[in-house]
């Protein structure tokens, strides 16, 4: 005949497994690799970057004073960029991403974050289709030239997939103007001109497109000044601004 458990029985039975289930959780956090590591961190950073950034955009529509938004978003940029140098030091001698540095330039006309992931497209000052000096709408930036979609609108000259010598597979695009932040020397406004890392490339101090369309009215995207490091909007069909093509991610 089998007998009642009694409550102590119980207790222990509880207890033991839940004694497994910590364990078992802790054998499970430390087999984290060191690549395993640094890719959570990558994410959790990255995850907060962009609540940061949205929050900062969202009370822009509360108050519409693009003023206030500059600061706001620096500083959500200052504290994500800063993340790297504790990912490294922490990475050192463990061979993961986190150890490199945060900008690697791949000798190939693209440069790589270590940071956000993000492959970026190296400016050159040789009227060639990387050219820093070369401007164009956003309607046509936008569909045409990094998408591969097909040469029209007077773009003849450009193949599909920009181009680039590293050209496939076919994912080149226009950043986000949070991932078009990124890339930008600190603070704001910005100490040194062009604000950008001289591993980019030659870079003029100029506006550039984001792939970013503002909320409000779809009439206008979002760009970013890298001459003082503002975020702004302006007319897709009517502004001609410089434009850098960015692949990957997080």
């Amino acid at each position: 005949m089998r007998t009642k458990p009694t409550f102590a029985r119980i207790v222990i039975g509880v207890t033991l497994t839940l004694a497994v289930v910590v364990v078992t959780g802790s054998q499970a956090r430390a087999k984290l690799t060191a690549e395993q590591s640094c890719q959570k961190s990558r994410y959790d950073v990255a995850t907060k970057y962009a609540q940061c950034e949205g929050k900062a955009i969202a009370q822009l529509f509360a108050t519409n004073d693009l003023a206030k938004l500059q600061p706001a978003l620096s500083k959500c940029r200052v504290k994500y960029t800063a993340t790297y140098v504790k990912l490294q030091k922490k990475a050192v001698g463990t061979g993961s991403t986190c150890e490199s540095p945060r900008f690697v330039d791949n000798g190939d006309g693209t440069v790589t974050d270590n940071l956000t992931a993000l492959q970026w497209e190296k400016k050159t000052d040789d009227a060639t289709l990387h050219d820093k000096d070369l401007t164009d709408l956003w309607v046509d930036v936008y569909p045409n030239i990094l998408s591969g979609a097909g040469a029209n609108q007077g773009f003849n000259e450009y193949p599909g997939c920009f181009a680039l010598s590293v050209a496939e597979p076919c994912n080149w695009r226009l950043p986000t103007v949070a991932e078009l932040q990124t890339i930008l020397s600190e603070p704001f406004p910005c100490t040194t001109s062009p604000c950008i890392d001289p591993i980019f490339g030659p870079t003029v101090a100029g506006d550039y497109w984001s792939s970013t369309t503002l909320a409000d009215n779809a009439t206008y995207a979002w760009g970013v000044f890298f001459g003082t490091g503002e975020v702004s909007y302006a007319v897709k069909d009517v502004t001609r601004d410089a434009f850098r093509a960015v692949r990957g991610g997080l």
